[in-house]
């Protein structure tokens, strides 16, 4: 047998983690955090996808799964073999399970310089063998340290997570309310073309601030959101808010109604589910992933395409 699977994190409350594993790989995370996919070679971008392997063997227990690794020809010379219980009670100790599958393996291991890299992962189903084909870069920690930032900014983590949603297929992007360039680092640091606005002048600042020190281009503007004309594939931004996002739908409603003339598809980062308000502007179809932010606040992500889409 071989597949592709992808390793998910497991974060309770977090639907985003799924949904950036579906448009990356093509596969849907079981409970485990595994998903059977289409292709591993987006893992590295990835915000909440920890890696992509080829499964090689499956059993439901470990001596079963060393005699199906011995009876096929597996390229193993200079292996490293890693372990992964990824639910319940490990079935077997750490130490047990490497032994017994690297001496099923007949090669010879190389842990400084290793050809070829395997892990056992153990779920509550059985074992199963993966080589690792592709690993996240986690390349968007190295925006945790952007000289510019405020309260509201968002995580790395989550604004690359973000972008994930739609990019791929998207070759363009456009964050109407960059705020200090959460997003736009995101894009531009995986290969898309981003550009931002913000009526803040400081925001403005801190943006192109932030883009210059990791020498990406800084391209945003001093505009209010009703007044962007630059079109892109995809929309993506956290939208603003104050005391009550409810206060602020009479000047949202317009923006949105502008946004779906610009780019085909959106996702809006918000405090509740403005799906309604969303309909109310011309998008057609609308999903919502709720994020946890503290066991009694969740932020809702939107992914709008406009109607006929």
């Amino acid at each position: 047998m071989s597949d592709l699977r992808a390793l998910c994190a497991r974060i309770p409350g977090n639907e985003l983690v799924a949904a950036e594993c579906a448009n990356l790989t093509g596969g849907w995370p079981d409970g485990d955090g595994v998903a059977i996919c289409q292709s591993v070679d987006l893992i590295p971008r990835a915000a909440y996808v920890t890696a992509g392997l080829r499964c090689l063997a499956q059993a439901p227990t470990l001596e079963a799964l060393a005699q199906a690794v011995a009876a096929q020809p597996i390229p193993a010379e200079d292996f490293q073999l890693g372990f992964v219980y990824l639910s319940g009670t490990p079935p077997e100790s750490k130490t047990r399970a490497i032994r017994t599958v690297a001496d099923a393996l007949n090669a010879y291991p190389n842990l400084d310089a290793p050809s070829h890299r395997f892990l056992i992962v153990a779920q509550a189903s059985g074992l199963w063998l993966g080589e690792i084909l592709s690993e996240t870069r986690a390349s968007f920690r190295l925006h945790d340290a952007k000289p510019y930032r405020t309260s509201s900014s968002l995580s790395s983590r989550l604004s690359r997570g973000l972008v994930n949603l739609v990019c791929p297929p998207a070759s363009s992007l456009l964050d109407p309310f960059c705020g200090t360039g959460s997003i736009l680092l995101e894009a531009a640091a995986i290969g898309v073309p981003a550009w931002g606005a913000d009526h803040n002048p400081k925001m403005v600042h801190m943006s192109c601030r932030n883009l210059a020190h990791f020498g990406l281009p800084p391209h945003v503007e001093r505009l209010d959101a009703r007044e962007t004309s630059r079109s892109a594939d995809v929309i993506v931004t956290d939208l603003p808010y104050g005391r009550s996002l409810e206060q602020d739908l009479p000047g949202l409603l317009p923006i949105f109604r502008r946004l779906t003339s610009l780019a085909p598809r959106a996702v809006y980062l918000a405090e509740q589910d403005i799906s309604a308000w969303l309909e109310e502007a011309g998008y057609g179809s609308i999903q919502v992933l709720k994020v946890r932010k503290r066991p009694e606040l969740s932020r809702y992500i939107h992914i709008a395409h406009s109607a006929g889409i």
